[in-house]
Formats: C-alpha cells, sequence, structure tokens
C-alpha cells in the first residue's frame, strides 16, 4: 500500500465523499480522483460496495413490477384469513373466559389482602350513605302513609271535594318534605 492509502478497516476522511459520488454530485474531475482512491483505499472501496448493495435492494424493494415478478400461491388472501382465525379460536373459548375471570378475581383478592381492611373504608362509607339514605327515604313515606290515614279519617264524614283537597294538600307537603331531605343532603355531600 502506498502511504496515501488507509488499511481496510480504518477510517478515511474521504468516505464522506461517497454519497456524492453515488448521487453523481462531484464533477468529473473530483468523481476520477475519487474513483482513483476508491481503487486504493480499503475502507472506501468497501463503504462504496456497501452503499451500491444498499442501493440495489432499496430499488427492488420500491420497485412496482416487484410484485408482478414474485408470483402468489391461488387463495393465498383466503388461507392466510383462515389461518388468522384458527389461531385465534383459543381466545374465544369458554374455557380461555373462565381463566380470565378466575385471574381476575385472584389479583383483585390479592390487592385487597395487600392493601388490607382500609381498601374497604370507602365501600363501608358508601354502603352506609345509601343505608341511610334509604332509611330516611322509608321513615318519611310511612310517616306520610300515616299522616294521609289520619286525613282520610278525619274527613270521613266529609264531602268529596273536601277530600280531595285534602289529598292534594297531603301529596304536595310529600313533595316538599322531599325536596327538602334531597336538597339538605346535597349540601351536605358538598362539605
Amino acid at each position: 500500500m502506498r502511504d496515501g492509502a488507509k488499511r481496510e478497516g480504518q477510517g478515511c476522511e474521504r468516505t464522506a465523499l461517497v454519497a456524492a459520488y453515488l448521487d453523481r454530485e462531484l464533477d468529473p474531475e473530483a468523481a476520477a480522483s475519487f474513483e482513483a482512491h476508491a481503487g486504493e483505499c480499503g475502507a472506501c472501496a468497501a463503504l462504496l460496495l456497501e452503499q451500491r448493495r444498499l442501493l440495489c435492494l432499496l430499488d427492488a424493494a420500491f420497485d412496482e413490477t416487484f410484485e408482478k415478478r414474485v408470483p402468489l400461491p391461488r387463495d393465498f388472501t383466503r388461507a392466510v384469513k383462515a389461518r388468522a382465525q384458527t389461531d385465534m379460536s383459543g381466545v374465544r373459548a369458554r374455557v380461555e373466559r373462565v381463566r380470565a375471570v378466575k385471574i381476575c378475581a385472584a389479583l383483585s383478592a390479592l390487592s385487597l389482602a395487600i392493601l388490607g381492611v382500609a381498601a374497604f373504608g370507602p365501600i363501608l362509607n358508601a354502603a352506609r350513605a345509601a343505608g341511610s339514605f334509604l332509611g330516611v327515604a322509608g321513615r318519611t313515606a310511612a310517616d306520610a302513609g300515616a299522616g294521609a290515614g289520619v286525613i282520610l279519617r278525619a274527613a270521613d264524614g266529609r264531602p268529596g271535594a273536601v277530600t280531595l283537597i285534602l289529598l292534594a294538600v297531603c301529596v304536595g307537603a310529600l313533595v316538599v318534605l322531599l325536596r327538602l331531605i334531597s336538597s339538605y343532603h346535597r349540601a351536605g355531600a358538598g362539605d
């Protein structure tokens, strides 16, 4: 090897010219000089060969006639679709769903065991609140029924129009009471 040539495997400052040479961006004099250099420099020659192979591979990959040169088997699409469906059939089986439910239950139990009783706190608080609301609603309905019974007994000897007026007043009072209770609970929840 001559003094200016580098051994293969070592870098050369002229390897930056490989892309410009392949893209024909060098003037004819510089291109001839690079060709002469690549004949003597192993690093430039190896990179030039590698880049040419890459360009050939890219040309083949993006060539529109490539698909026409590679014949696909008959019913290729149907065969691929059938294969994909048979590969997925086990996912929809009952055994798989049962296994998934068991795994979810085990993970839930494990997370509750890790979190401890503290995880049940919000659930218990929500159950208590629902129970309190249902208790208040039940007592209100029972009291309204008892009040309606008293009004009906008192209006027993009166004419029908007075009885209807008393019932309308009772229903109106019940509606107002329920609205007051719900606004009270909303105000308590906002605090």
